[in-house]
């Protein structure tokens, strides 16, 4: 009985793992300000859904603006 409860609830602890690695496979939307004053020159790369590698997500946000496509951030740090 014991080792029952313990393979379900490592069954459990994996399949809740796997759904987490999914939705962060897809990416998240970029922080874009809208203000239209220009992007900072810092250095902090992000890595689109595109492939590309952007120099900051300000960055990423001016290329959707430009594309009219929506690209994710798919993690942080380049491709």
């Amino acid at each position: 009985m014991k080792l029952t409860i313990v393979f379900l609830l490592g069954a459990l602890a994996l399949l809740s793992l796997s759904d987490k690695t999914r939705a962060d496979s897809q990416g998240r939307m970029a922080n874009c300000n809208s203000e239209g004053i220009g992007c900072p020159r810092n250095y902090n790369p992000v890595c689109g859904s595109d492939g590309n590698t952007y120099s900051n997500e300000c960055m990423l946000c001016v290329e959707n603006q430009k594309r009219q496509t929506p690209v994710l951030i798919r993690k942080s740090g380049p491709c």
